[in-house]
Order: C-alpha cells, then structure tokens, then sequence
C-alpha cells in the first residue's frame, strides 16, 4: 500500500509506505543493556524477584520489571504509554526477552506487592546499588518529601498539606539523596495525611543502613517539615550534624524577634543568630536567621514577620560550628534536592504509576527511584560528568533510530548515527567495554 503525499516547504512529491523491517527509535538503549550486563543488573534482579509463578505461560519477573524500566526511560508517565513498546522487536531483542508483557501484565505484577514484598525486594536491591554508586568518603543527607496529587480513589490518597492544589488527595513521599553523587539513597511513599516529620527517624536509620563500608554520612540537611526535637536528639547521639530549616512558630518568631545583632551581608541581606528553646524540648538549640531585603521584581525565599513588609526571614537550626553567613550557603545547597524531584516528576513520570492498591503504588514508585539511580550510574559509565537530566539524556543517547540485521549468523544492529554523532557513540561504547567499577571514580558534583 502507497500513500502519496507532499513535503512541507516544497510540496515535492513524497511516497508513503510501510515495512516489516525490526526498526526501532530507541537504538541507543543497546549502550544500556551493555551497561546493565556488565554490572550484572539480570543476575540481581532475578536473586530479588523471588515470585513463585505456577503458570507456565506466566511472564518472567524479571522480564515485567525491564520492561517497565524501559517504558520509563522512553517517557512512560502511565502503564498505558508502555503498550506502544510491545511492537518494537529490535527493543524487546536488546533486553533478551521473547515476549514483551502488556500494561495489563505489568500492573497486575505490580498489585502482588505487599508490605513484606517490599522490604524482601527493594532493600537487598538498594543496598546492592549504593554500594556500586556510593565510593569511600563523608557524604551530605538531604530530606525532602514531596505532594503527589490524585484523582480517583486510591489506598493511601487523601487529604493533607497541598500547596498547589488545595482539597485535592494525594500522597506524602519521602525522599533521601546524597548531595555528592546525587543518588536517591531511599524513599517512601505515605498517605497524603502523613506530617513530613513522621517516621523519620525510622526512615534516616533506614537510609543509613545501605551504606558500603568507607562511607559515611556526616551531615544531615532537612527542610521545616524536619523540625522536631526527636529528630535533632536522634541526629545529635548518632553525632551526626545537621542543618534544619526552622518552623516559625510563635515561639521561634519571638527569638528572631530578639535578634539585635544583625550582620550585614551586602545591602540586601543580613544575619544574626541566638539560642532556641521550645517548651518541650529537653535543651536549647543554636538558631540562625537571615535576613533578606524584599525586592518586587525578584524571588527571595523567606517569610514575612513582625508586619514589616521590607523583609523577609528565614531560620535555620544546626549545631554546626561554623558563621552564620557560612550555615546559611550550607544549608541553601540543599535545593538541588528540588530540582532532583521535579526531573523524577517531569522526566520519570514518578507521581504517574498510581494503582488502586497502595503496596502497589509503592513499588512503582521505588522501581522509579531504582530506575533514576541506574541511569546516574550509566552517565558515569559513559564519561558524562556533568549532571543531565533523563530528557537530556533522551535525546542524546536513548533516541537513535537503528535497524537489526544479520551478518551471517550473527545478529547486527545498525545505528543511524553519522559524522560527531557516531564518534560519540563509538566513545560511549568503548568506557563502557573497558569500564570495571563504578566505585574507581572519584565523588564530585559534576
């Protein structure tokens, strides 16, 4: 069957007409799967996914959970969008599997996730990879929890804090990152009633309990939703330090209140700091407030106090024992953290696998965060030093037309990639085939 058509700008004549060549858009995930065979990603996940199948024409796990991975990474945000990859045959001959699940298949895998399914897969499978992404040194914790709006009726999804969308259901996430390496250490997904500062404690001890030996976590960084003395008394025998955003409570607002010792920064902004002391706190805490001047014009984070519309304050809690104007560019490093949630938002489509049953929503959403951490692995592994987003990285890397053929008896794939393109990908390939362990490269932020 031929279609004629015309081009746009020219209107030269143009044939359509369609082939049953194996053609793929995402070409570039065969630097992937080399990756993931070479630190022995199958063999991991098959140790994990411990699911008995009494069906012999049941759907591997292993299979089920690449597959997702892979609609993930070519811009899945719903079970549905991974439908569209069950025709590409070069892409289901790169992850080595002869069937390719359905979305159907993929959430019903999903929905035999308990609590004990959980704790049995994820935890030997996030300890496994911080210890490939996490090398020797001090490390920087930074929390965060985050508001995945819903629609519909989901286990889990009901009314709490929305900034953005009020009287609207959602979940209450809570994430750990490492400034250093920018790995998602861990994360929970809660109720959309759940207080930041609930189980938190639980969840740092959790955190913490991945890390390889020669790492350590030296510094803890938290936003007000972390300002709670059963954090700051966990934080100081633990002897870890911290920097933690201050609530203004009536309390906190009468000790900035106090302050008359301000230190001029520049002309915009000044600091001063006292001692804090809530009335059910055991003793007092260091309290360190800025003082910034409001511009219209201009984005300056802070809150207004005292009815003086001049300024705007902020508060920040830590046992740190360096100057105020030193705690205060500390503490604001941690809004990386922000833009680290927004990209497994818009890029990873994390607030998007939503299921009836909670458990089930959970694992998506870990396999999402496993799925971030894999891909900040294979950016090193490739030599991209710099920080890029998935969607960078998608079109970079990923989205590369390719053709699968055969020389002889053994199957060829065949990239359409020319001129510095190609050179490119000939480098990529090449770290990856001489690339041992990701722990030989050194910490850095990019």
């Amino acid at each position: 069957m031929h279609i004629q058509t015309t081009t746009l700008q020219t209107e030269n004549p143009i044939i359509l007409t369609f082939t049953d060549k194996p053609i793929t858009a995402w070409g570039g995930m065969s630097l992937l799967a080399g990756y993931g065979a070479r630190i022995g990603l199958i063999a991991h996940l098959d140790q994990c996914l411990a699911f008995g199948l009494t069906s012999p024409n049941a759907t591997p796990p292993v299979d089920v959970i690449l597959s997702f991975m892979a609609g993930v990474l070519t811009g899945a945000r719903r079970f549905a969008h991974i439908e569209s990859l069950r025709h590409d045959k070069v892409l289901k001959q790169l992850l080595g599997m002869w069937r390719f699940p359905s979305d159907s298949t993929i959430t019903r895998f999903f929905q035999r996730f308990g609590r004990k399914e959980i704790q049995e897969m994820f935890e030997p499978l996030r300890a496994w990879q911080i210890s490939k992404l996490t090398p020797p040194g001090d490390y920087t914790l930074d929390l965060d929890s985050s508001v995945f709006e819903r629609y519909g009726k989901q286990e889990g999804s009901v009314l709490g804090y929305n900034p953005k969308k009020h009287r609207r259901p959602s979940h209450h996430p809570l994430l750990a990152t490492f400034d250093e390496n920018r790995v998602v250490i861990h994360a929970w997904l809660r109720s959309g009633n759940t207080a930041s500062v609930t189980g938190a404690v639980e969840f740092m001890r959790e955190a913490m309990s991945a890390m390889p030996a020669g790492a350590a976590v030296r510094v803890v960084r938290g936003d007000s939703g972390f300002d709670s003395e059963k954090v700051f008394v966990y934080l100081e025998g633990e002897k870890l330090r911290y920097a933690v955003s201050a609530r203004f409570t009536r309390g906190v607002q009468h000790a900035a209140y106090g302050i008359t010792d301000w230190r001029e920064l520049d002309e915009e902004a000044s600091v001063g700091e006292t001692v804090f002391q809530a009335k059910s706190w055991s003793r007092g805490r260091r309290l360190v407030v800025i003082r910034q001047r409001k511009r219209e014009k201009d984005y300056v984070r802070g809150r207004e106090l005292f009815d003086d519309k001049a300024y705007v304050y902020q508060g920040i809690f830590t046992d740190l024992a360096c100057p105020p104007e030193e705690v205060w560019r500390f503490y604001r490093k941690r809004g990386i953290l922000e833009t680290r949630i927004r990209e497994l938002k818009w890029d990873y489509g994390i607030d998007g696998f939503c299921m009836k049953k909670f458990y089930a929503t959970e694992a998506a959403f870990r396999m999402v965060c496993f799925t971030y951490n894999l891909m900040q692995g294979f950016q090193q592994a490739i030599g991209i030093r710099t920080k890029r987003t998935l969607g960078v990285i998608r079109m970079l890397v990923l989205a590369c037309g390719a053709e699968l053929g055969r020389d002889g008896r053994k199957l060829v794939l065949r990239l359409s990639a020319a001129g510095l393109r190609r050179e490119r990908f000939r480098g990529y390939w090449d770290r990856i085939s001489h690339w041992e362990d990701i722990n030989g490269v050194a910490v850095g932020s990019g």
